[in-house]
């Protein structure tokens, strides 16, 4: 992976930052949640979604779903 493709998550443009990517990707917001759920074998709405945005409560499995479906890796590294 090149530099240019490395994104760092912030909490709190967390939102704008998913829907960059997915719209790299051809895919809205709902686009992206319907995909999601396709894949994973669920039922969440797209509302839903946001509202785990805005209030910080998307879990790391839901994100980790999310990067799965935009193939990206979720990354832990240590701040230098």
């Amino acid at each position: 992976m090149t530099m240019e493709e490395e994104y760092k998550l912030d909490s709190e443009n967390i939102c704008s930052q998913i829907k960059y990517l997915a719209a790299k990707e051809g895919l809205n917001m709902t686009g992206l949640k319907y995909t999601v759920n396709a894949i994973f074998d669920k039922e969440d709405s797209v509302r839903n979604l946001y509202n785990k945005i805005k209030n910080k409560t998307i879990r790391v499995s839901e994100l980790s779903e999310i990067a799965e479906v935009l193939n990206y890796d979720i990354i832990l590294r240590k701040k230098s």
